[in-house]
């Protein structure tokens, strides 16, 4: 009987390890994101800074979007994070305004162009 109850424990135990030890790439996509002014990135949009994207997938740039006034209101930092306000494509085609929030350091990055100057992995503060 003990056997019996030990067996779907030790099983799902096994599934949620497994699961935890995966990389965090369900929670990112890969887009083109524009600053308004006609300079466009590839990069991973994730669900958290801490996530891992994906390989970059080969991908050519977008039509050049609308050139656009940004929302009113500068991007501002946030906890250690820089924001920037960007322009993303939507499944209609359509160009829309958004705001992106990333790590940067100077002295680790060697990208100084915009959008996402300076841009590197975010870590994680409870890894240290």
């Amino acid at each position: 009987m003990r056997k019996r109850l030990l067996a779907p424990l030790a099983a799902a135990f096994a599934a949620l390890a497994s699961l935890s030890a995966t990389p965090a790439t369900a929670g990112c996509s890969w887009e083109w994101l524009c600053n308004g002014e006609g300079n466009c990135k590839q990069m991973p949009v994730c669900d958290t800074v801490y996530d891992v994207p994906s390989a970059k997938p080969d991908s050519s740039p977008p039509a050049m979007p609308p050139l656009a006034l940004r929302p009113f209101g500068i991007a501002k930092q946030m906890k250690g994070l820089s924001c920037e306000h960007i322009m993303r494509q939507g499944k209609s085609g359509r160009w829309y305004w958004s705001e992106a929030c990333f790590c940067a350091d100077t002295a680790k990055s060697h990208d100084a162009s915009a959008p996402f100057a300076n841009i590197v992995r975010c870590k994680e503060p409870w890894k240290d």
